[in-house]
Order: structure tokens, then sequence, then C-alpha cells
């Protein structure tokens, strides 16, 4: 009996150990990326690829726009070459937990939510969100929403904030930003959780039917890391601080938006932008 007790005692302390053992080596493997990056003689970059002006694949399948232009030069500042690996709205974070990315640059909207699976960086682009709809629809304020079919792309800024602001609208999620501008052209939806560049989409395929009816919310991008992974978030914020300074920032602003870049918070609540 005193044998089976301590036979029972030493494989759960040894077991124990192990569960131990291995999360302090995946604590270490997520602290070292800097390390890990410099070892492996590149960077891997998660970006979208139907997203544009922030992450698209051009007419040769290469992956451009204000994210890539913004991706690439991280790589040059660290004097290495770049891997882009395509992510959506629904892996994207996944993808950084994982370790098949080594950061998000990834139209990642920062909120506090997201704040508690990965780490962010100062922010480094902005996207103003608002509801959009056919011009001859009367829908002024959230509440004219009710019963309402609006899409919204899985895993979005836009479907969090819609789905706070009209609990009563009929949501319809999408799989991304092409299928949502698709379903609203389709009469799916009779509106949509938009980004600042859906209009410009929409006036491409249908010209002066669709309108920004409201705004939801002035939402900041901020580069994704590993939590408690500092190192890397330091170098990741250094190279945002120093393409600001540079006036980098301002040119792939103008180049992609078409605008200035606008003037970023200095912090957001619920969002830390170092590892604490």
């Amino acid at each position: 009996m005193k044998s089976n007790f301590f036979s029972s005692l030493c494989t759960r302390v040894a077991t124990a150990s192990l569960l131990g053992a291995m999360a302090l080596a995946s604590f270490n493997a997520s602290a070292q990326t800097l390390e890990a990056v410099k070892a492996r003689g590149k960077v891997i970059i998660g970006i979208q690829g139907d997203n544009p002006p922030f992450g698209f694949l051009d007419s040769q399948g290469k992956n451009d726009g204000y994210d890539a232009d913004v991706g690439k030069l991280f790589g040059s500042e660290l004097k290495l070459p770049v891997e882009f690996v395509v992510v959506t709205n629904q892996n994207r974070i996944a993808a950084l937990q994982t370790g098949k990315v080594d950061v998000l640059f990834a139209t990642l909207g920062m909120n506090a939510e997201r704040a508690k699976a990965l780490q962010y960086s100062k922010p480094y682009a902005a996207n103003q969100m608002f509801l959009l709809g056919k011009k001859t629809a009367k829908l002024d304020t959230p509440a004219t929403l009710k019963g309402m079919p609006v899409g919204v792309p899985k895993g979005s800024s836009q479907e969090s904030l819609v789905a706070k602001m009209a609990p009563d609208a009929q949501l319809r999620r999408f799989d991304d930003d092409s299928s949502t501008i698709q379903a609203l052209l389709s009469g799916q939806v009779d509106a949509v959780g938009a980004n600042q560049f859906y209009i410009a989409r929409l006036n491409e395929q249908r010209p002066g039917i669709f309108e920004n009816k409201f705004p939801l919310a002035t939402n900041y991008n901020g580069a994704g890391t590993r939590l408690g992974d500092k190192a890397w978030n330091a170098t990741v914020n250094s190279f945002i601080d120093k393409m600001k300074a540079s006036g980098k920032l301002d040119e792939f602003y103008k180049k992609w938006m078409g605008f200035a870049a606008p003037d970023f918070a200095t912090s957001l609540e619920g969002v830390p932008f170092n590892v604490q």
C-alpha cells in the first residue's frame, strides 16, 4: 500500500515537473524572438492579403500595400530579408501565438480584449469606422438599424462595434472585407460596418449609390507580438518611432491613403504599448 502511494506521488511530481518545464520552455521561446529571427536569417511577417490599401496581393501575386511597405522597411531596419505570410482576421492572432509569424503588421485594431492575447506596439496606423449604406436609406443613428441586416467581416473591429452599438440589428458575418462589400452590393444586407476605404471600393463598382452614414469609432492599428516578449516589443516600438521621426510613415500614408498621417494616440485604456 505504501509502495503504491509513493509510486503515485512520484508520478504526480514528475508530471508537474514536466509541465513546468514545458511552460518554461514555451515562455523562453516566446521571449527570444529577436534572437531566433537573427539566427534564422529572416523575419516572418503576418499581413493581410485582401484589404487594400493596407495589405493585398498585386497582379503578380506579391504582397503590396501600406503594411507591406512598413514590413519591408522593418526588414531593412533589421538588415534581414522579409517573408510575408498572409493571415485573415480570424487566424492572425493564432498565427502569432503558434510561432507561424514573428510579428503582425495586419490592420490589427487595438482593443483591451485582444491585448490579453498579444502584445501591441505603439499605433502606426488609424482607421475610421463608419456605418455605410445607400444614400436613399434613412440611417442616421444606431437605433435606425433595429431589425435590419447589417454585414461585418468576421473577427473585425466593425463586428464588435456594431454588435455593441446596435444590439437589435440582424448582424451577418462574412469571411472578409470583399465578401462583406459584395453582400451589400447583392442586397444580402442593407448596411455594413465599414472602414474608411469601403466607400472608394463601392464607388468603383456602383458610383454615387452609397455613402458613410454615421461614424462608429476611430480604430488605431498596432503591430502585434507575443505576450511577455520584451526585447522584441522594444525592437518594434523603436522602429515605429524611427519611422515617424524620419517622415517615412507620412510618406507611406500619402502614397497609400492619399492624405497625411494623423496624430496617433499616446495611450489607450487597457492597451499597453510596452511589455509590463
